[in-house]
């Protein structure tokens, strides 16, 4: 049997797993932000017959096999992608061991929400608190940066060789994205049942487990930036009530009536930004938002998780 470290809380290993994921990329970053000596983290991936490089906080790093870890030896453990074998992660939350679970496969983990649940919950929280949520239904545009650096450059590559009529790369996302849109039915297995957990997790931060929501996702050819389209039906209220709770809610900025309302207009600005607020009956409102980094907002916050916990 494993035993626990003898060292300090704050100088125990921190251990990110699928630390070359786009998860695992953005949970560094939000580490190396909040001032985490590098040399308490350590990086973790799948079993490789080539060596897997990384960095944490502009320093090299060898990604080693997650079976070599011992996550009740350490202070944290980030789990960043689904795919591993969740058994002693789950033994060593039950041991005391805070793990951080973003893929939302980890039982018995401190889980934190799908980037896209983190987007869609801060629009709809205001709205549940003032008005009440009878129903709603979202359509949100994935782009190329949900799949990390190597989405963004498969779907550069895509592009040159279309625009050369030559075969394109297909590594990443399964198929061709430049100048196409993959419904989320098609998209990598890594992401299959997104929506449902996108759908789980909203309930739960809402607080209503029967609250009819239906959440469909497209990988669209961008780079950066996600869009929402939102119908919301209302118990009470109307439009008017409905901006005032939006106006007053944290992260959410209103951008109405201007030029705003494309991705690229999202990047200059952290958060999410309502670009169109409008009724489409007495009780009912259509909502375009554009947001800047759902990943940096859901790495931020298992970040914050650690940090509640006292282990950083």
């Amino acid at each position: 049997m494993a035993r626990r470290s003898a060292e300090p809380v704050g100088q125990r290993r921190i251990a990110v797993v699928g630390a070359a994921s786009p998860a695992g990329t953005r949970l560094k970053t939000a580490l190396a932000d909040r001032g985490v000596d590098g040399a308490r983290v350590v990086l973790y991936g799948a079993a490789s017959k080539v060596a897997v490089l990384s960095e944490y906080d502009g320093e090299a790093r060898l990604v080693q096999p997650v079976g070599d870890l011992d996550p009740k030896a350490c202070a944290a453990v980030f789990v960043c992608e689904p795919g591993h074998d969740g058994g002693p992660f789950t033994r060593a939350a039950a041991g005391g061991t805070l793990v951080v679970d973003l893929s939302g496969s980890i039982e018995g983990a401190k889980p934190v929400a799908h980037p896209i649940s983190v987007a869609l919950a801060a629009i709809l929280m205001p709205l549940h608190a003032a008005a009440v949520i009878r129903r709603a239904s979202a359509v949100v545009l994935r782009p190329a940066a949900d799949f990390g650096e190597q989405g963004l450059e498969e779907l550069r590559e895509q592009t040159v060789h279309l625009l050369r009529f030559e075969k394109t790369p297909t590594e990443v996302f399964g198929r061709q994205l430049a100048f196409n849109v993959v419904p989320d039915h098609l998209l990598p297995e890594e992401e299959a049942g997104a929506a449902d957990r996108i759908v789980a997790e909203c309930r739960e931060a809402l607080g209503d487990q029967r609250l009819p929501l239906d959440v469909t996702t497209a990988l669209v050819p961008i780079f950066l930036g996600h869009a929402v389209s939102l119908s919301v039906e209302l118990e009470r209220g109307g439009l008017d009530e409905a901006r005032a709770s939006l106006e007053g809610a944290a992260g959410l900025t209103l951008a109405e009536g201007g030029e705003a309302g494309c991705t690229m207009d999202a990047l200059e600005d952290d958060g999410i930004s309502i670009a169109a607020l409008s009724a489409t009956g007495p009780r009912s409102i259509r909502i375009w938002a554009v947001v800047a980094d759902a990943g940096r907002a859901a790495a931020s916050r298992a970040v914050e998780v650690a940090d509640a916990a006292g282990v950083l």
